[in-house]
């Protein structure tokens, strides 16, 4: 396997547009994160306020993760900073139901949670120990795992607004569209087209998880 096909080589054009996208995306990780929290911590209850912490911690460590592996300049930790990237993705997935679901509260949303956290935990491990390399196969499981959110559709309905719901659904679907991107084999900008509809995605879906978990917004 050559080098070229582990790290494509991107033109500095490139390479700026995907690092003006991570720099946006750590911004608003940070600021989102912060925000939820503070605005949580009078409004909602202990459980909200811990669910909101899980999803801020996996959020900022999904874009600093991608950050630290496309634009360290060190070549020999590139190949474990890669496998970090994209186990935290597994873990952002999971993070971003948490809140969610301790806002429906049921039964069957917290088994659903916990099939996506322990699915997110052999996923990472995976990726971290046995499975480095990226493949499309591994896009479909983050496709999947996020997918699987369907489940709940149903039960959020009664208490979300349409606005809250249609983010949940769009977000997701800006997300699959980054799949299928990241899966075009040489795309011109293909690293800040993709990260850039992550970042997208990732602000429809912090919106949503504001206005449905946050009862003053």
């Amino acid at each position: 396997m050559t080098k070229p096909d582990l790290y494509p080589e991107f033109t500095r054009a490139e390479r700026v547009a995907d690092g003006v996208m991570h720099a946006f995306g750590i911004a608003f990780a940070i600021t989102a994160t912060i925000l939820l929290i503070v605005w949580a911590s009078g409004e909602t209850s202990l459980s909200t306020v811990i669910g909101l912490s899980i999803y801020g911690v996996a959020l900022i460590g999904s874009f600093v993760a991608s950050a630290c592996y496309h634009f360290t300049p060190w070549e020999g930790p590139r190949h474990l900073l890669r496998r970090i990237d994209h186990a935290a993705i597994y873990l952002k997935i999971a993070g971003t139901y948490t809140p969610l679901v301790v806002l429906i509260g049921s039964a069957f949303a917290y088994s659903i949670l916990g099939i996506v956290w322990t699915l997110a935990a052999v996923g990472a491990i995976t990726k971290l120990f046995f499975w480095g390399r990226p493949t499309r196969w591994g896009v479909g499981l983050y496709l999947g795992l996020g997918w699987l959110s369907a489940a709940l559709i149903t039960s959020l309905v009664p208490l979300v607004s349409g606005a809250t719901l249609s983010l949940i659904i769009i977000g997701g679907l800006v997300y699959s569209l980054g799949a299928v991107v990241f899966s075009i084999d040489g795309l011109r900008f293909q690293n800040a087209i993709w990260h850039g509809l992550v970042l997208t995605a990732s602000i429809c879906f912090c919106i949503a998880i504001a206005l449905g978990v946050l009862p003053t917004i």
